[in-house]
């Protein structure tokens, strides 16, 4: 059986010799573009060599599969699989688990196979990952040549149980954060395929460490992490930062968490379990209403005697400014609403010595530029499942098919419920960074004997290394 699969080996060699040294060698990018064709179509013919190989030893070790249970019903059931090296196409084996009283199909289980699955778990991940930046429809033609539908791409993002970026250092000291909180205003479908425009609120945060320069007027953020939810709530997307900065950083040495924000109620309701949070009005928000104000009256000096009586809290001067106004134009009223709404919040803009605010800029970085700006509309679930799998990529996560197959870590939002628990009780175990990563056992008892069968008989090893 090592024959075969050595034998594959050496004719690819010698097509690669074949064209590498032949006379009429011309174009270097074409003879790369073959070479890589004839390495890909030589691997697809050693894993399903290899296969065949697991197959027929399973088969043959009628000892263990008596003493297990398992009875053969049919031989060489044809099954198929696209991978990253193509489609690959095997046979295997029908067996009859008395002890299950069920049909199984040994080899799948050993592959790690799932029942009527059809793409593989790369080829998967890759196509989500594609999909948070372009069309369903360009991933499927970008990752497969258009190999899968783009039906296929969305129905495999519904199923997908997204991770959560982990922080690269736990517990890290810093002496203040900076949260930017906004929020992208996204069409969706609506039932029926009915007319009209139905928009969807996705909150998003972000969490940093303040900002550094970058240009003589550009700042960039220090490490940014970003937030959504994919149910678009607003609570659950709060519990998540709470977790994440809890897991982060050391929260007792934080003297400020400055929380950046256009006035939303969702906003300055964020982080309410934690001390020494201070609220900041974002300036594009206001300054952009200020503006407005102001240009209706431009021999009044509004902006001016506005920020004045912000800087100087001075209530009374601001108040009589938009009474005189207000005579004139009735927007002042509703412009007095937000002013004094969200003193406070916008006085902290003026008079406090930190960063700017960046809310605006987040937002059309994070989630407008794949899903408001074109004309699509998008279901509920899809755009939860979508901004979450955009959010772990542009955090720094890479999504592979192990996170298409394992357990998750203990998500931020559970971590905050029981660090806020253990804070409020006087007693914080900082211990679960110090255990092993519990491994849940969902296999069936058929699976787990069956991974045994193939570690403990080491059939590659037995046959192609010996």
């Amino acid at each position: 059986m090592e024959n075969i699969i050595q034998q594959i080996a050496i004719e690819m060699v010698e097509k690669i010799n074949k064209k590498a040294f032949s006379e009429k060698l011309t174009d270097l990018d074409k003879l790369a573009a073959e070479i890589f064709e004839d390495c890909t179509e030589s691997a697809k013919l050693i894993v399903q060599e290899v296969v065949r190989i697991r197959n027929l030893q399973f088969r043959e070790d009628k000892a263990f599969r008596k003493q297990e249970g398992l009875v053969l019903k049919e031989k060489d059931r044809p099954r198929q699989i696209l991978t990253k090296l193509g489609m690959i196409e095997w046979n295997r084996d029908y067996y009859y688990d008395k002890g299950a009283e069920s049909y199984v199909f040994p080899l799948d289980h050993m592959l790690g196979i799932r029942k009527y699955e059809r793409i593989g778990d790369e080829v998967t991940a890759q196509l989500l990952s594609r999909a948070t930046e372009v069309s369903f429809a360009k991933s499927a033609d970008i990752v497969t040549g258009g190999a899968v539908s783009r039906q296929s791409v969305h129905n495999h993002i519904i199923k997908a149980n997204i991770p959560e970026k982990q922080p690269e250092t736990e517990n890290k000291p810093v002496k203040e954060l900076h949260v930017y909180a906004d929020e992208d205003h996204v069409h969706m479908q609506k039932p029926g395929k009915k007319r009209g425009k139905q928009n969807q609120m996705v909150p998003l945060v972000t969490v940093t460490e303040g900002t550094r320069p970058v240009g003589s007027r550009r700042n960039r953020t220090i490490k940014p992490m970003h937030f959504v939810d994919e149910k678009q709530s607003s609570k659950m997307l709060w519990k998540s930062v709470e977790g994440y900065m809890a897991r982060a950083y050391d929260v007792e040495q934080i003297d400020k968490i400055y929380i950046h924000g256009d006035g939303g109620k969702w906003i300055w309701n964020g982080l309410e379990a934690f001390p020494n949070v201070v609220h900041v009005m974002d300036g594009y928000h206001f300054f952009k209403e200020l503006k407005g104000i102001a240009r209706k009256f431009p021999k009044r000096n509004v902006k001016i005697t506005i920020v004045n009586a912000l800087a100087k809290d001075d209530r009374k001067k601001a108040d009589r400014l938009l009474q005189e106004l207000a005579k004139d134009d009735i927007e002042i009223l509703e412009f007095g609403k937000y002013l004094f709404g969200n003193w406070e919040q916008i006085r902290n803009l003026i008079i406090l010595d930190i960063p700017g605010s960046c809310t605006e800029g987040q937002v059309s970085h994070v989630l407008s530029e794949r899903f408001s700006r074109n004309p699509m509309g998008w279901s509920k679930v899809g755009l939860g499942k979508l901004s979450k799998l955009r959010v772990y990529n542009i955090n720094g996560g890479k999504l592979t098919g192990n996170d298409l197959k394992e357990e998750q870590v203990e998500r931020y939002c559970e971590y905050a419920d029981r660090f806020i628990k253990e804070n409020t009780e006087g007693a914080i175990d900082w211990s679960i960074f110090e255990g092993e990563r519990a491994v849940m056992d969902v296999n069936s008892g058929t699976q787990v004997l069956l991974k045994r069968y193939g570690t403990d008989h080491g059939i590659l090893s037995r046959n192609i290394l010996s």
